[in-house]
């Protein structure tokens, strides 16, 4: 089917959706779906189910919701699960960045829709609640959720909406769910926030957006920020843009508020929302790793895991400390001193895979998203280990540690913190000086030995070689020193509409990185 025709076979689906199985004042129950072609679940069906078709059943627990459908005759069946982040009770709002609801990350909202005898093993997507309510047994009494589900990280989606006893009508409605980013130590840096629509719309959507102080102030914490986000017929995500401004106080984290409002094309559904601005100065929980090529482990990634992205909890006992990270990945770092003693500050060398070290050898593991070494060696420095004294609970914790799989050079490298503080490296976005585009990269608090991270340039909408000059430098910091400058040159500088290139950091070397990337626009 060609693109055009799928499109046409969409707005009359959902026309007749509109028309014939909702309005804004009947209570109805359906479930609609549209897939895409490419779609593994939906294989590129345009249908609906009332209740006419066959029973649905909802079921709910504190953090999710689970919608069935069974055909009157069973050959078609449909369960939909939809889970709010675990520590949240399930309630009206937009969940954006959902991943599969059995295995998400307790941070993150859940999604899973399968039927007919295909289903996902990793899935990526975002939904609107507009209507939920439970009756007086705590049962569901009313439901209305529209959602976009993509399957195995491919780009095809199904589209769709379950209505049940809800009088919410069918129509494009735009939500902004919540969202953190990331404060550096100098300058500004870009938090993007999502803004999704619940389901494509056949012509241009827009919408206007403003920022609003919460615990964070404007112009201390970030800048004050409005304009109008616009939607091309077919999508449904866009993203704004708001800077926050960076420095070296432990200040703590901080929030700020954007709204959405004068809508045109569509509905406004979650209309506000709060941002998190994690600070990096306070003692943090956290995990960053950085993955050499060809490091089986990590993958030749980079990974920074915040508690916005994951739940961490430790054991400890005799001479061993493990950290397990659930962020959907589930990663777990172990580290064992060579003796029965506690482990305490020190650096522990020649460390073999845990717990298969032979006696006296310290021993080290790291592993998550499926992937362990069989054999390793490495090696780790505890900068902090603390514990509580009547249960032995670990209280705080901070290692670096170097790791090596199967006897092999590449490394994963990372650092890991239990209400600690982290050592971090950060970029700024870009100070455009003349025809040039500075950057300014830190590291903090400053550090008694050298430490180093490569810069590099990446396109965006301005293209190396013809709009800035490609870059690439290693930063070696001295001991004491915290931020040195990188300048870019530009190759253009009369540019209409502006154009954007960034500036990123890898390979980290005695810090972690923290604000990896930063922006140029000119």
């Amino acid at each position: 089917m060609s693109l055009y025709a799928w499109r046409l076979l969409w707005i009359v689906s959902f026309v007749c959706l509109i028309t014939c199985a909702a309005s804004a004042s009947t209570a109805t129950t359906y479930l609609y779906l549209n897939s895409q072609p490419g779609d593994y679940i939906g294989q590129g069906i345009t249908q609906t189910f009332t209740a006419a078709d066959g029973t649905f059943t909802v079921s709910n627990g504190t953090s999710t919701v689970t919608v069935s459908f069974n055909s009157s005759d069973n050959s078609q069946w449909w369960t939909l699960d939809f889970g709010s982040p675990q520590s949240v009770k399930f309630a009206r709002g937009q969940y954006v960045g959902a991943q599969r609801t059995p295995f998400r990350s307790p941070t993150r909202p859940g999604i899973d829709v399968f039927g007919d005898g295909r289903g996902c093993n990793t899935d990526a997507g975002q939904f609107l609640v507009s209507d939920f309510a439970l009756a007086l047994d705590g049962t569901v009494a009313r439901l209305a959720i529209d959602f976009e589900q993509h399957c195995e990280g491919a780009l095809p989606a199904l589209y769709g909406s379950v209505r049940y006893n809800s009088s919410v009508n069918a129509a494009p409605r735009l939500g902004i769910g919540k969202a953190y980013t990331l404060k550096g130590n100098a300058g500004t840096s870009d938090s993007l926030i999502e803004i999704a629509l619940s389901r494509p719309s056949q012509s241009a959507v827009t919408v206007q957006y403003a920022t609003a102080d919460a615990t964070g102030v404007q112009g201390v914490d970030y800048v004050a920020t409005t304009g109008a986000v616009t939607f091309p017929a077919g999508t449904t995500s866009e993203y704004i843009m708001v800077p926050i401004i960076g420095d070296r106080l432990a200040r703590g984290n901080k929030t700020f508020k954007i709204a959405l409002n004068t809508p045109t094309g569509a509905l406004l559904g979650a209309a506000s929302t709060s941002v998190l601005i994690r600070d990096p100065n306070i003692a943090q929980t956290v995990l960053a790793m950085s993955s050499q090529a060809s490091d089986y482990v990590g993958g030749g990634q980079q990974y920074l895991i915040t508690l916005s992205d994951a739940v961490f909890t430790s054991d400890t006992w005799a001479n061993v400390v493990t950290i397990h990270i659930n962020n959907g990945d589930n990663w777990e770092t172990d580290f064992a001193g060579p003796s029965t003693a506690r482990l305490t500050k020190g650096e522990y060398l020649n460390a073999q895979r845990y717990p298969f070290q032979p006696a006296g050898i310290p021993g080290l593991s790291v592993y998550g998203d499926g992937r362990g070494c069989n054999t390793l060696t490495g090696s780790f420095d505890v900068l902090k280990a603390g514990y509580n004294n009547t249960t032995g609970a670990l209280q705080s914790f901070a290692a670096d540690f170097e790791q090596h799989c199967e006897g092999q050079t590449p490394a994963l490298f990372g650092w890991v913190r239990v209400h600690s503080l982290l050592q971090q490296f950060s970029v700024s976005d870009a100070v455009i000086q003349g025809s040039s585009a500075v950057f300014t990269v830190t590291v903090n608090p400053s550090l008694a030995k050298s430490v180093s991270v490569n810069f590099s340039t990446a396109d965006g909408s301005a293209i190396a070689g013809t709009d800035y000059a490609a870059t690439f430098q290693t930063l070696t910091f001295s001991p004491g020193m915290l931020q040195q400058t990188v300048t870019v040159p530009l190759l253009s500088s009369d540019n209409t509409p502006k154009k954007t290139f960034y500036a990123r950091l890898s390979s980290p070397n005695g810090a972690a990185v923290w604000v990896s990337q930063g922006s140029a626009t000119f």
